[in-house]
């Protein structure tokens, strides 16, 4: 019985030096200068990829004309359309 308390307390310690070792420092078992190196690393990779996403943006608008749309989805003139010729319909009784 005092075995399985003494193996929990074990489990509970290794836990606890694995999220705040006051030995070595260590957070989540990284240093500062480890987590520091890896925040870095997410905002410089964050700032390019929204620099990127800009980039293309402003090319983007540069194709654009302010003044003549790029697609039309109207006619150039709106007129109904008939039939030149007519149709002979015979019905049959």
């Amino acid at each position: 019985m005092s075995g399985s308390k003494e193996d929990s307390r074990r489990a509970s310690s290794d836990w606890r030096d694995f999220f705040w070792n006051p030995r070595t420092h260590e957070l989540l078992g990284r240093t500062a200068t480890s987590w520091g190196l890896v925040l870095l690393f997410y905002l410089v990779f964050y700032l390019f990829l929204a620099g990127l996403f800009a980039l293309t943006m402003y090319i983007l608008l540069l194709t654009l004309d302010d003044y003549k749309p790029t697609w039309q989805d109207r006619l150039g003139t709106p007129v109904m359309l008939e039939p030149t010729h007519s149709v002979n319909l015979q019905i049959c009784s």
